[in-house]
């Protein structure tokens, strides 16, 4: 008669976790403000365009260009 001896407790090993550390998403970048709209200048007494005129005596008339074709 031994005395009864209890085995050792099973070890249990476990891994460490895993922690996925997410990158936050860029700032949005600040929108560009529109470009400046450009215009020529037309002088209907001269029936011409400024900078070919340089004075118009009423007032220039403002004008979208067109594109290049």
């Amino acid at each position: 008669p031994y005395p009864y001896v209890y085995p050792p407790p099973p070890v249990i090993v476990q891994e460490p976790p895993v922690y996925v550390q997410q990158v936050p998403p860029p700032a949005p970048s600040p929108s560009l403000p529109p470009p400046p709209e450009i215009y020529w200048y037309y002088c209907a007494s001269a029936r011409a365009y400024y900078p070919s005129v340089p004075q118009c005596p009423e007032a220039w008339i403002k004008v979208p260009p067109r594109p290049l074709q």
